[in-house]
């Protein structure tokens, strides 16, 4: 008796992220609280914030996953500002005002305020749809990941 041996071919998907640009003068509690209300997200504030590589500051960042679907979404902060005091520095001005030093994650799109980051294209879709509506987001659009040159800032595990 022959045995029959059948192959299968998995095509495997390769998960590409695809990300929003958010301009706006809210902050990332407010963003995430808005999108928990309204498309049943569960954003939570991430138990470490993200790190600059070349700058040492933080940038807020929330969760969402979704262990049911694999779904991992991230909304996180692309501005910071860095205050040093002048006294350290050796300076004659008058007032003691801080020097601020603003600092961008994806430093490609410095005017950006936060981008949101997800492997699931419907997600972003629903996203995308439900922020353009409300009136407190400026301005928002999706960014190729190709775009962006140094993509080691998108890893956050």
């Amino acid at each position: 008796m022959s045995k029959k041996v059948y192959h299968l071919e998995l095509e495997e998907e390769l998960l590409e992220d695809e990300i929003l640009a958010l301009h706006t003068t809210l902050e990332a509690h407010q963003i995430a609280f808005f999108l928990n209300q309204s498309i049943g997200a569960k954003f939570k504030r991430s138990k470490k914030d993200l790190y600059g590589k070349k700058v040492k500051t933080s940038f807020i960042h929330f969760e969402w996953k979704n262990q049911a679907y694999d779904l991992n979404c991230s909304l996180f902060s692309n501005k910071n500002s860095n205050e040093k005091d002048q006294q350290n520095l050796n300076s004659t001005a008058l007032f003691d005002i801080p020097l601020r030093n603003k600092v961008s994650l994806i430093s490609e799109f410095k005017t950006v305020d936060f981008f949101i980051k997800s492997t699931d294209s419907n997600t972003i879709e629903t996203i995308l749809s439900r922020l353009k509506d409300w009136s407190s987001i400026s301005l928002i659009y999706a960014i190729p990941v190709n775009k962006i040159k140094n993509q080691l800032n998108l890893i956050f595990d």
